[in-house]
């Protein structure tokens, strides 16, 4: 078997860097109260299984339950599911994924948010390999209707049920069967390797930053000469807000919101000084996902300082 994770907790580039050293890949969407994430640790010892959940007291809950018991093949995510498919999985890698009650997302202005819309479908997809296959129950007629009309208008085989295939039911499964809701548990085995049109996300792994030279108010300058901007540019949607002092007169920092392809941030970046010199780079860079959008929006910082004030590029690599 596999050495375990040293800890469940991860973030992407740990998880794209751990999960080679598995034979096997099980992914479970929104794993709520843990249950059915124990049972895939129980039943699959020697796949690495990632449990990905949004919400705060679910992921706290299953998190110290996980510590508490030793739990060797489970890590966790607490991101937005597409996040994760798209960024910490290359197409045709993963073996299973097992979605359990979503959240239907019901209005209208809800669709882009449902595990259900074509794009988050696409992706789930092109993320399976060929023979891999996706788990849905839901008590959704929306999301019920949404898939059927995906696998529809792709020719894809699926298998409809009226019950459980698996032994363990979930917290929200037993609730809605005492309540007599209808539920629908579909399995969609993927035949081919077709990517679906979605390719990996580019994660940058080094620490970008670049080292100036420059006079003892450039600080001071910076804040008065930056303006906050928004802008729309190949897949990049950037809003930046005013730059300002940190904790310390040393490092001004720049808040600036990131959206793009599966992913929204709101990141920061900093210009610190040390003697004479300023490096600019990202802050707690630990937190962030570094996409292309992250880099260029460096970039143009970069650039920005290189037209407006009086500097010398010591080193860096942007």
């Amino acid at each position: 078997m596999s050495s375990p994770p040293d800890f469940p907790v991860m973030n992407i580039l740990e998880l794209k860097e751990k999960k080679g050293n598995y034979p096997g890949v099980v992914v479970e969407i929104g794993f709520g109260h843990g249950e059915f994430l124990h049972y895939l640790a129980d039943v699959k010892l020697n796949f690495l299984i990632v449990g990905i959940e949004i919400a705060s007291k679910y992921f706290k809950k299953v998190m110290y339950r996980m510590l508490r018991e030793g739990i060797p093949n489970v890590v966790l995510l607490k991101e937005d599911a597409r996040t994760v498919l798209y960024y910490a999985f290359e197409p045709n890698s993963i073996d299973e994924i097992y979605a359990n009650f979503p959240d239907p997302w019901p209005k209208s202005g809800q669709k882009k948010r449902r595990i259900t819309n074509e794009k988050s479908l696409r992706l789930i997809f092109s993320r399976l390999k060929k023979g891999g296959t996706f788990y849905l129950s839901t008590d959704s007629v929306i999301l019920k209707e949404e898939l059927l009309e995906f696998v529809r208008e792709r020719g894809m085989e699926i298998e409809k049920r009226s019950g459980s295939p698996f032994p363990i039911k979930t917290k929200y499964e037993r609730k809605w069967q005492s309540s007599n809701k209808e539920i629908h548990y579909f399995i969609i085995k993927k035949s081919d390797e077709d990517n679906f049109g979605v390719e990996e996300g580019e994660v940058i792994v080094t620490m970008p930053h670049v080292v100036v030279e420059a006079s003892k108010s450039f600080l001071k300058d910076f804040i008065g000469k930056f303006k906050p901007f928004e802008k729309k540019e190949k897949g990049c949607h950037f809003k930046s807000e005013r730059a300002f002092l940190a904790n310390t007169e040393d490092e001004i920092l720049i808040p600036i919101l990131i959206n793009e392809e599966f992913i929204n941030q709101r990141i920061f970046i900093s210009l610190r000084r040390k003697g004479e010199e300023y490096t600019l780079k990202l802050y707690e860079r630990d937190k962030i996902i570094v996409t292309r959008c992250v880099l260029k929006d460096l970039y143009s910082i970069k650039d920005f300082i290189l037209r407006n004030f009086e500097v010398k590029i010591v080193r860096g690599n942007l």
